[in-house]
């Protein structure tokens, strides 16, 4: 293998135009590459930009204070119309943005009281109308249409969770093996702590959403902001996986590993038992909480289960599974299993496991395979036992088992999400992985 591939969590695959069935630009080579690390916007839509639906051809209204990339020129605004939602963002106090991308922007903001006074902070994504992508819409039935993103979220937001006994992956097992932190744990109790049985609304891995609006030009998304504030004497901590992986460029120890990819793994079970698929999944769209907690967002490619499936794809192309690469119609649930299993490569190895199109459909069926290799340089050899804890789960050997699994390259041999939650990497005790084939 090339030195190069062993230090880079690597964005190689090029995201070439998709049309019709899907098609793939295949870079002119299929040996691996060395590329600089570096994060990846979605599939650009097509051109030009879909037309809105009638419905969504609203009365004008104010343009937006934070229009720098308005698709027009703000209209007249009649102070006795609205727009969906009621409000403005006029009322939140921008701190800053946090990034931008094709679809949009997202901003660090504060809600301005009605005291004058500035409220916690707040994660505004503002979403560009005219390049929501067409199959990216639903009809609302009080709403009318809207995106998809926010008829998804508002949905999770809105069903009641109950929690279920503490996970054996929870990031807090730790804290409760150390008698020395025992009564620092009691004083830390916030009423987020989690109790059996406790009825919720959306899960605790899943952004919820707090409110929705918009104007002529965007639609806002107002969210939680999980990530603490930095300090001024201090470099900010990662905000996501993708920067946690910088930290580890050859991966991370099998406890944070166990922790991050079992809360990812109930969060797309609870997505996929309610009939979702998010059609994103990578480590840029897990963001990190505090103690070890993650969060999985961006829902603007996400879509409700439908048995024809899609022909279209708006995600990104190294998480992408073969059957997209080959230009096939695909069902979202199997994607959404081939882009956990990546996440998990990445998390494991520090970077993604295939450089090209053509490494992306022959998977890992082939001992071979360059990212077959990488995997049993840092799980097998003699290293299969490595990070496992009491209970029997978290060896290296068994997270190998499960990425192996959810990258096989036929659809339907991947496991689904309660499958997955079985595992004994995650599970632990009796699950299946390396002595216990699924």
């Amino acid at each position: 293998m090339p030195e190069s591939r062993s230090a880079s969590h690597s964005r190689a695959a090029s995201p070439g135009p998709m049309t019709g069935a899907g098609a793939y630009r295949t870079p002119p080579s299929s040996s691996p590459t060395p590329s600089t690390r570096s994060r990846r916007p979605p599939i650009e839509p097509p051109s030009p930009p879909p037309i809105l639906p009638q419905s969504l051809k609203r009365t004008p209204s104010s343009g937006s204070v934070l229009s720098a990339v308005s698709t027009r020129a703000p209209s007249p605004v009649d102070d006795s119309q609205s727009f969906l939602g009621g409000r403005s963002i006029s009322e939140f106090e921008i701190e800053g943005e946090i990034g931008r991308g094709a679809y949009g922007l997202v901003k660090r903001a504060r809600e301005i009281l009605s005291d004058g006074s500035l409220g916690p902070p707040l994660i505004i994504k503002q979403v560009i109308k005219s390049r929501i992508l067409a199959d990216c819409w639903k009809k609302h039935p009080r709403h009318g249409t809207i995106p998809i993103e926010i008829y998804v979220m508002s949905a999770i937001s809105n069903t009641s969770y109950i929690l279920p006994p503490r996970r054996p992956w929870d990031p807090s097992r730790f804290s409760k093996d150390d008698a020395r932190n025992a009564l620092q744990q009691d004083l830390a109790q916030t009423d987020d702590e989690w109790v059996e049985g406790k009825v919720i609304k959306g899960h605790p891995n899943i952004c919820p959403l707090l409110d929705f609006f918009e104007d002529n030009h965007y639609y806002y998304l107002v969210l939680p902001c999980s990530t603490p504030e930095p300090k001024p004497s201090q470099p900010s901590p990662p905000s996501d996986l993708f920067d946690l992986v910088e930290n580890f460029p050859h991966g991370l120890p099998p406890k944070m590993i166990r922790s991050y990819l079992g809360q990812i793994a109930d969060a797309l079970c609870f997505l996929h038992a309610h009939g979702i698929v998010h059609r994103d999944v990578k480590d840029e769209n897990v963001v990190l909480g505090p103690d070890g907690k993650c969060i999985l967002i961006d829902f603007g490619s996400s879509g409700l289960v439908k048995k024809s499936g899609w022909d279209t794809f708006s995600g990104t192309l190294d998480y992408a599974g073969p059957e997209i690469l080959r230009g096939e119609r695909y069902f979202g649930k199997e994607q959404d299993v081939w882009a956990f299993g990546v996440v998990g490569y990445v998390l494991l190895v520090g970077e993604c496991p295939f450089m090209t199109a053509a490494e992306a459909q022959d998977g890992l069926e082939s001992p071979f395979a360059n990212a077959s290799i990488s995997l049993d340089e840092r799980c097998g050899e003699d290293k299969e036992r490595e990070g496992e804890e009491s209970d029997g789960g978290g060896a290296l050997g068994d997270a190998a088992a499960l990425v192996r699994a959810c990258l096989r390259v036929d659809p339907a041999a991947r496991p689904t999400f309660e499958k997955i939650l079985q595992c004994r990497f995650l599970a632990g005790q009796l699950g299946w992985g390396m002595d216990h084939p699924l």
